[in-house]
């Protein structure tokens, strides 16, 4: 031991010789942090703010077999949380659409032609796609809480990854690119009847919208799903700040008053 003592003091001594520079590692970015370099790359928060309104055109991929179905696809979304969404096939749409308080639906493809109100339990996702925004953006306002989880590999890439608390008492995990600071994958736990239900969606080819970056296409399905067994969005156009009647998101009341009459 004093062997090794001895030579250590020589080490020390000795000239030209320097001890290793213990490097210090940069401390991990707050949520706050990332929340705010996320909003100032999509193009900075008074741009997100003058988007009042975001209509995306484009199609429907989904997975029947063996085959894929293409649909003709509309998405609007309105503030203050309003959101419809279309999908055409053959002369029939299908309609889902919340007003900012209760959701409903046309689905012809399940023989369902006249509007239906939706129960909040059936429409989770879509009501959270009413906020333009995002559940990230004043999120303490909304009654939300944001936890950084550090990263995680996507798709063989780290990604930064913030586990959102919702005021619903759902969650939703957001996948961000260090590079390029935009949210590439969202994970939503929802209750669904009393079942825990996951979903997982990939947000990809961002374009700018009214100087805001908007993603695309979205790939949509349950959690560990394969690519095949998801849902695809493909938008070919967008548009900021269309004129968006009410109307638009409300329940149809003539055609509820029409059934009521048949009775």
């Amino acid at each position: 031991m004093r062997a090794i003592i001895v030579l250590c003091g020589a080490l020390v001594a000795a000239p030209g010789w320097t001890a290793p520079v213990q490097t210090k590692m940069p401390p991990a970015p707050t949520a706050d942090e990332l929340i705010a370099r996320h909003i100032e790359a999509r193009g900075g928060a008074e741009r997100l703010k003058s988007i009042q309104s975001l209509r995306r055109e484009g199609r429907l991929l989904v997975a029947f077999g063996d085959q894929i179905i293409e649909l003709h696809l509309v998405d609007l979304q309105a503030r203050p949380g309003r959101r419809r969404v279309e999908a055409t096939l053959q002369g029939l749409t299908d309609v889902q659409a919340y007003d900012g308080k209760e959701a409903w639906q046309i689905d012809p493809f399940q023989g369902r032609k006249d509007p239906e109100r939706l129960a909040p339990d059936e429409v989770k996702t879509l009501v959270l796609g009413a906020d333009l925004d995002t559940p990230l953006v004043d999120y303490r306002a909304k009654g939300h809480s944001v936890e950084y989880l550090g990263l995680e590999d996507v798709e063989g890439s780290p990604a930064h990854k913030l586990r959102v608390a919702l005021k619903s008492g759902d969650e939703i995990t957001y996948f961000i690119d260090p590079d390029s600071m935009m949210v590439i994958r969202a994970i939503e736990k929802q209750l669904v009847r009393g079942t825990e239900k996951e979903v997982e969606t990939d947000f990809g080819e961002y374009e700018r919208v009214n100087g805001v970056w908007e993603p695309m296409s979205e790939e949509s399905g349950a959690k560990g799903s394969s690519a095949n067994e998801k849902e695809r969005s493909l938008f070919e156009k967008a548009e900021a700040n269309v004129p968006l009647n009410d109307a638009v998101f409300a329940f149809p009341v003539a055609a509820q008053a029409t059934k009521e009459s048949a009775k």
